[in-house]
């Protein structure tokens, strides 16, 4: 019996008609590959790398935050006045006969300044004086009547009533007696006020009546003013912000032009009221002026230096921005200029107290950064400078 073939070869061979498939596949796919006439998809192109945008890195100074004392100088215009002026004129009405000083001239305290008339001032002495004279004769009389009435009275030959009016008449002319002195006194005085002295020492402003000319009671005819300048008075008018912080003996500078250097003196007295219509507030320093070189009237600028604070936040004056109406700092933060908003109390040439904002050792950007420089910027700081002391 013939042993029949399957469509299976040798053992573990391949099938004829598989082989014949697969040995023409792969030589379809070496032609296609290989030959000229075929078509290649050419291999993609790798996208174009894109450049990643650099944020720029600004170099600042910077300063620290720092605790320390701090000296507000309070600036403001004023003027050298007399510390007292006295406008003079007479107690007593009367015709100039005398006026003993000048324009410019210095008196000292009790100097003669001008004179009145005495010519009638006299005649009231001599009146005054001739009244006081009949007053006391009559008291006299009459003491000497109520000694005999009593006597009188004793024997029971005078009334008791009428006793008792002669004491009545005693009381009166002892009154009228004492009336008169007291006219006397009165006209003696007017007499004396006559001629007018200087209250005080000091100078004379101003001459403003002649002889010759007649001086009156009411209205008070003005002859002379007389002014006080061996010692003046600094006044200036200090803006209400400052009114805690001035008190009675803080320094105080007054620069006068024309002299070489300021004069130093000490607040004497501070105003308790602000004016409402300039919002400020008066403050008085004496000036010593034995040699009379300064001149009650001329201008000078007063600096007040009130008594330092210590142990307060400080940065330098130039770390402050004031945009929109708020006040910042830029401070350096994770490597970035972070505005911060700030509350300033007193400020000195160099230095600005923080109130609010800041924390001690907190470096602040300074110098034409500080001003220039936007906040949330990338920062490198450079030439870093201590903070105020």
């Amino acid at each position: 019996m013939e042993r029949r073939h399957g469509q299976r070869g040798d053992r573990g061979g391949v099938p004829r008609r598989s082989a014949a498939r697969v040995a023409a596949c792969a030589l379809f796919a070496a032609l296609a590959v290989a030959g000229p006439g075929c078509e290649r998809t050419p291999p993609e192109e790798p996208a174009p790398v894109q450049e990643l945008a650099v944020e720029p890195v600004v170099a600042v100074q910077t300063a620290r935050v720092r605790r320390g004392a701090i000296v507000q100088r309070i600036s403001a215009p004023g003027s050298l006045l007399a510390r007292r002026e006295s406008r003079i004129g007479t107690e007593v009405g009367g015709r100039i006969v005398r006026i003993h000083v000048e324009e410019g001239d210095r008196v000292a305290a009790g100097a003669p300044l001008f004179e009145v008339d005495r010519e009638p001032y006299e005649l009231g002495v001599r009146q005054a004086r001739a009244r006081l004279d009949r007053a006391a004769a009559e008291r006299k009389q009459l003491e000497s009547n109520l000694a005999r009435g009593r006597k009188l009275r004793s024997s029971e030959i005078l009334a008791a009533q009428d006793l008792d009016q002669l004491e009545t008449s005693l009381d009166v002319a002892r009154a009228a007696e004492r009336e008169a002195a007291e006219a006397l006194a009165l006209a003696e005085r007017n007499l004396a006020e006559t001629l007018v002295r200087a209250p005080y020492a000091g100078s004379i402003a101003a001459r403003l009546q002649d002889e010759g000319s007649t001086a009156l009671v009411q209205p008070q005819t003005v002859v002379v003013v007389l002014q006080e300048t061996a010692e003046l008075e600094a006044q200036a008018a200090i803006p209400e912000v400052h009114f805690t912080a001035i008190r009675r003996g803080d320094v105080a500078l007054l620069h006068i032009e024309g002299l070489p250097k300021p004069i130093a003196t000490e607040v004497s007295s501070v105003s308790d009221t602000v004016d409402p219509a300039t919002r400020t507030f008066l403050v008085a320093m004496r000036v010593p002026n034995p040699e009379r070189r300064l001149k009650a009237g001329i201008f000078a600028r007063i600096e007040i230096l009130p008594r330092a604070k210590s142990e307060v936040l400080l940065v330098p004056r130039d770390a402050v921005r004031r945009e929109d109406g708020r006040t910042t700092v830029l401070a350096v933060r994770d490597g970035r200029a972070v505005a911060v908003p700030v509350s300033l109390g007193d400020v000195s040439e160099e230095a600005v107290e923080v109130v609010h904002g800041l924390r001690v050792d907190e470096e602040v950007v300074v110098g034409e950064s500080a001003r220039k420089l936007g906040p949330g910027m990338r920062v490198r700081v450079e030439n870093g400078q201590a903070g105020p002391a």
